[in-house]
């Protein structure tokens, strides 16, 4: 062939796209006969900014992937559509006087003429959009349905408030107490709202994310957000002055085996208790004044890790402890929130880190009724042998000046250990410990600074003794200024004192089990256990398990419960541009709008404004909202208008089926492309969209409407792409970089694969200019490389190359391992560029391997070297029938640590005959004169002599 003109990357990319439009060649359903694939992008919003280059990176990994799946014979669908309604739209049609119409459809135009030109095998026959009257006809018939269901139902209870958006939001809204959208904090303000019980689908959304093919981290993020906990309602009675007969405080807790141990209990400001309760009090100025100022703090100020635990008694208020019917002080805390659990706690301090920092604030009770249990793994106890039980008293003897602790290194038993002894029946456990002292250190001035909290029950063999113990050990901190002296002879012989670091003692150094617990109590000050053990003060349950112990305890004073931190999901918003909620108003009757009416479109205005009452703009469109119900009375619509979540909840069903005038889906349709394969987007939508539309699907499910229990089978996130400068891509900071640019400048397919090598897909990346380049050499080297001479026969490297590249590439995109994938593109590309002879067939492989990727050139190579059809319609490549065992392999060659040349052997070669190999090549040999002391060998990469030179 004759020499190529120049790659004109615009000409190409453009000609390429326009036959593909006018071809169809992406079109969805033209094989009805293959299996189907479906790759799924989250659909953009379409704002007034258009793309940046960091948008379209989850895009072209999927597009990468259903080009391939279309290569390996699937009928794929790969759709886009725009989620168009929201408050961005809004805004704008605000400040600007006009209707958000006008804004959206200019911006899904710059958005789609955007997409286009990196070419995208999209099915745009498919394309959808949630602002569509025709689309939202359906996410109206599917509110409808749960409404019919009981599970849309009206609230008048406080929400989350934007002042500056002046709408409602969710709990997933919210990002550090303030709204998602501006940023503006956020407050809870009663008002009536729909709501949708998305709580009764909690387990079910809980326990089939383990069937689902996702990130881990997701799947957790969802488990924590739905917040699935077991445990019991316990009711303490309340008493006090002009506390109403039969008052009680219901707890919610999932330690019921840590009751013996409550020292009082806390509610939230807003509880309803707290006004009845409070009304006498003799500190009511000050309760009063403390309910005031939490209700100014957002759930992220109140919840804050490390915050102060303030709070106020409630005086002359007690709770009556159901288990031993002890009364405990009543406090209003904001650490306690009122729409979780039951807004009241009970306080157990000595074994809830929250509950321990108020208590050592407010000088409460810590009492312990949890004892630690270890087992000391370095000297487990000799099994078929009894336990001895046995009192300890564990001496930590810290010196005030150097700071070192004082241990005792044994001799006859490879143990290093603080001073300890028993406690007999009746004795003080501090004298003991005293005695302890004097005997094994001479010390007799140590001071106490203080217990170390409760005992701890510990199981070992003391070898020394030839008995298994579980002893209950008390740890005291002492100081003292003396060194050990005037130790009896017999101490010594068993062993001798020393000092040591603080930072040396821990576990693995020290040989009790309980170190690492004990110096945590001295370095933190808090001595609350927060693990499992046994009972201890805790009546007829002492000594039992406490794991066992929930259940039991749990069951004889209270009630068994399941509580969730997933709250039902706020469905109102407040403004114009949202779908509207199909539902009349007739007096106090909710009547909803006859399927055969929807859609309920919005009113055709040409500009709007807020209402100033918190209502939606609809309310003051009178044409609009006053209407006549079925039976012919008068009627209001419901003003309120759907979140913008509720058209992204169901859009993939309707990709499958755009064009069904009579269901948002055929179950023809469904069962074909159901559930999504591989479903590609940002970690943001884990506990927002992604939630929202598993509880839409697994309703759908049950109703009928799709075959499935989950949408989306599989899940790939894709990291960020940065600025230049190594910060998020924005206005503000001035470092966005326009897709256009870069495809004008570069060509889209350098664009796409640059992306795609930037690193790994799920990995965030700083965007580069520099490195472009290096895609683009690429590209125009396989184009340059149409122009050789092709030969008929197969060159052996290249088909070694190609035998070994195709699984590689093949198993990379399934893997979304692109930037590997590439990589391995370009080593095959240098093979052929070296090889020399390359045969036609040989390169047309290539071209498939690497169309995925960059989809016009290819296709433009393909045309010219004489390809019928598409190669985006041509079959993935098969590895060829080689054995790669015979492939021969370079060895680098050393000589006493210096590289002497390399030499060509089989696969597998075995030292002897890399040694015969290298003294026959007349580079090498000359440097293997001597005595070989060693020879090297490593399989298939090198051999390395080491020679003692020749006299």
């Amino acid at each position: 062939m004759s020499e190529s003109e120049r790659y004109d990357h615009a000409s190409i990319e453009a000609k390429q796209r326009a036959r593909w439009e006018t071809e169809g060649t992406y079109r969805t359903g033209k094989h009805p006969e293959r299996p189907k694939f479906y790759a799924l992008d989250m659909f953009p919003y379409p704002s007034g900014l258009g793309l940046h280059v960091g948008h379209p990176k989850g895009f072209i990994g999927s597009d990468v992937l259903s080009r391939f799946k279309r290569m390996n014979g699937f009928d794929v669908l790969h759709p886009m559509g725009f989620d168009a309604f929201g408050l961005p739209a809004e805004n704008y049609a605000i400040k600007n006087k006009v209707h958000p119409r006008q804004a959206v459809d200019a911006n899904i135009a710059y958005y789609k003429s955007q997409l286009s030109i990196i070419g995208f095998d999209y099915d745009w026959t498919r394309q959808i959009d949630t602002t569509d009257p025709k689309y939202y006809k359906w996410t109206q018939w599917i509110f409808l349905k749960l409404y019919e269901k009981g599970l849309a139902f009206q609230s008048y209870e406080p929400i989350n408030w934007c002042p500056s958006c002046q709408t409602g939001l969710a709990n997933e809204d919210i990002e550090d107490g303030k709204c998602e959208r501006c940023e503006t904090p956020v407050e809870k303000k009663p008002m009536r709202q729909w709501v949708l019980k998305i709580t009764d689908y909690a387990d079910r959304l809980l326990e089939d994310l383990d069937e689902l093919d996702w990130p881990e981290s997701i799947k957790e993020s969802q488990r924590n957000w739905i917040g699935r906990s077991e445990g019991h309602e316990i009711n303490f009675k309340l008493e006090g002055a002009n506390v109403p007969e039969g008052s009680h405080a219901t707890v919610f807790t999932t330690r019921a085996d840590t009751l013996f141990g409550v020292t009082y209990i806390v509610l939230a400001p807003e509880h309803p208790l707290v006004a009845t309760i409070a009304g006498t009090a003799p500190n009511r100025a000050a309760i009063d004044a403390y309910v005031a100022a939490a209700r100014e703090l957002d759930v992220i100020e109140r919840t804050a890790e490390g915050k102060e635990k303030s709070g106020v008694c409630i005086e002359g208020v007690f709770a009556i402890n159901p288990v031993n019917q002890e009364r405990v002080s009543v406090w209003i805390a904001d650490y306690v929130l009122a729409d979780y659990g039951t807004g009241a706690v009970m306080a157990v301090p000595a074994h809830d880190e929250r509950d321990y920092a108020f208590a050592t604030k407010h000088h409460l009770e810590v009492r312990h009724v949890v004892r630690p249990h270890m087992v000391d793994a370095a000297n487990p106890h000799v099994e078929g042998q009894p336990l001895s039980p046995r009192n300890n008293a564990i001496c930590i003897i810290r010196h005030k000046k150097t700071g070192k602790y004082l241990c005792l290194k044994w001799k006859e038993q490879p143990w290093t250990t603080f001073v300890i002894g028993g406690v007999e029946d009746g004795e003080d456990v501090i004298e003991a410990a005293k005695r302890e002292i004097a005997e094994e250190a001479g010390i007799t001035d140590a001071t106490v600074v203080r217990v170390l909290g409760a005992p701890i029950q510990t199981d070992y063999n003391a070898a020394h003794k030839k008995v298994n113990r579980r002893s209950t050990t008390t740890a005291i901190l002492f100081e003292t200024e003396s060194d050990p002296s005037g130790i009896a002879a017999e101490e010594l012989a068993i062993h001798e004192p020393f000092w040591m670091d603080e930072s040396e003692l821990k576990s693995g150094v020290i040989t009790h089990a309980e170190v690492d617990v004990l110096m945590h109590r001295i370095r933190t000050g808090n001595d609350g256990h927060y693990g499992d053990g046994f009972l201890v003060a805790s009546g007829e349950f002492d000594g039992m398990e406490n794991t066992k112990a929930i259940s039991i305890i749990g069951g004889k004073y209270g009630r068994t419960v399941v509580r969730y931190k997933l709250r039902d999901w706020v469905f109102s918003r407040q403004r114009y541009w949202g779908e509207p909620i199909p539902l009349l108003h007739v007096g106090d009757e909710v009547i909803p709008v006859p399927e055969d009416q929807l859609p309920v479109e919005l009113p055709r205005v040409e500009s709007y404004a807020p209402t100033g009452t918190g209502e939606s703009p609809l309310a003051d469109i009178a044409e609009w909202v006053n209407t006549t119900a079925p039976d012919g009375r008068k009627a209001r619509r419901e003003t309120n208008t759907m979140p913008q979540w509720a058209g992204s909840s169901w859009y993939y069903l309707r990709y499958m089926d755009t064009q069904n005038e009579e269901a948002l889906v055929s179950k023809d349709a469904e069962k074909r492309f159901a559930p999504v394969d591989v479903y590609v987007g940002g970690t943001e939508h884990a506990t927002r969209h992604l939630i929202y539309a598993r509880f839409w699907h697994k309703f759908l499910f049950d109703i009928g409407v799709v075959s499935t229990k989950e949408p989306f089978k599989r899940l790939m996130n894709q990291g960020l792409i940065m600025g230049e400068d190594g910060r998020k891509m924005g206005k503000r900071y001035g470092n966005v970089v326009n897709p256009d640019d870069v495809v004008a400048q570069h060509g889209a397919d350098t664009f796409r694969m640059f992306e795609m090598f930037l690193g790994p897909f799920e990995q965030q990346a700083n965007w580069s200019t520099a490195s472009i380049m290096g895609p683009r050499r690429f590209i125009e080297r396989l184009w340059k490389l149409q122009d050789r001479d092709f030969t008929e026969a197969s060159n052996e490297d290249v088909r070694f190359a190609l035998a070994e590249a195709i699984p590689k590439i093949s198993a990379d995109i399934e893997a979304f391992a692109h930037n590997t994938a590439i990589s391995c593109l370009m080593i095959l590309l240098s093979t052929m560029e070296k090889a020399p002879e390359l045969s036609k067939d040989d390169y047309m492989t290539l071209l498939k391997l690497v169309a995925p990727y960059a989809p016009h050139v290819t296709d433009e190579i393909w045309g010219r070297l004489g390809g019928e059809d598409s190669i985006h319609e041509s079959v993935w490549p098969t590895p060829p029938a080689v054995d790669t065992n015979a492939r021969p392999v370079a060895i680098a060659v050393q000589v006493n640590g210096k590289s002497r040349g390399a030499i060509t052997a089989r696969k597998g070669a075995t030292q002897d005959e890399l040694v015969s190999l290298a003294e026959a090549d007349e580079s090498i040999a000359k440097w293997l004169v001597g005595e070989r002391i060693r020879i090297i060998h490593v399989q298939d990469r090198m051999i390395s002599f080491v020679i003692k030179p020749a006299a």
